[in-house]
């Protein structure tokens, strides 16, 4: 091996140090690519299963976290686009995940917030803008004593029904265009979680027609 090392070209060499070179980036970014999958927290669109052409009840799509690191975040948005010629979105419903509640009454109370959204807005554009404040400055706002990736993950719940215009077999993305979970300084500090700033991802979803 080292006489072959040695026989070769100086251009032989050269080509064979950048594919080294190439080969160890490209490792890197692998791994690195990775670590940040596994550790960065995540916000996923869960909806039921597939539904039947004739159905015209209500159902819902969770929005669900994977973590939520140590720190108070008294703000949220999240920004959602669907097909409004076959979904009508009836509005956000409670979900699991907790925020402090009345201290002053309990010091261990929690309650779960129902995030504003204008509902007619979004069926008219195809996009749910929703988001939740804590407006105490604090008081109520999400932590991760108020969090698990088991049973207290669901941030909200979206509410939809389908139109009579659904097709046999057709499949409609529910597709996160942004999200932020933001600490007061998240902005100086990194601290916040926001898909702009690669500190928190999005999964998006499909609901599926039967065929």
């Amino acid at each position: 091996m080292l006489d072959k090392i040695k026989n070769m070209s100086k251009k032989q060499k050269i080509i064979g140090v950048s594919i080294g070179v190439i080969v160890l980036a490209l490792i890197s970014f692998l791994i690195f690519k990775l670590l940040w999958v596994i550790k960065t927290p995540t916000l996923t669109l869960v909806p039921t299963g597939p539904l039947e052409v004739s159905n015209r009840d209500e159902f819902t799509v969770d929005v669900i976290l994977s973590d939520l690191p140590k720190n108070i975040y008294p703000a949220a948005s999240v920004t959602i686009g669907f097909d409004k010629n076959k979904l009508e979105f009836t509005g956000t419903k409670l979900g699991t995940m907790m925020t402090h509640g009345n201290t002053t009454i309990d010091k261990n109370s929690f309650d779960i917030p129902l995030w504003a959204c204008n509902v007619e807005k979004a069926n008219q554009i195809g996009q749910i803008n929703t988001m939740y404040l804590d407006m105490t400055a604090g008081k109520y706002s999400y932590s991760n004593e108020g969090f698990d990736n088991k049973s207290k993950n669901v941030v909200l719940r979206l509410g939809f029904k389908l139109k009579d215009s659904v097709v046999k077999g057709e499949v409609y993305n529910l597709t996160i265009h942004d999200a932020v979970i933001a600490t007061v300084n998240g902005d100086k500090e990194r601290t916040s979680l926001a898909t702009n700033q690669n500190t928190l991802r999005a999964k998006s979803s499909k609901i599926v027609i039967q065929k």
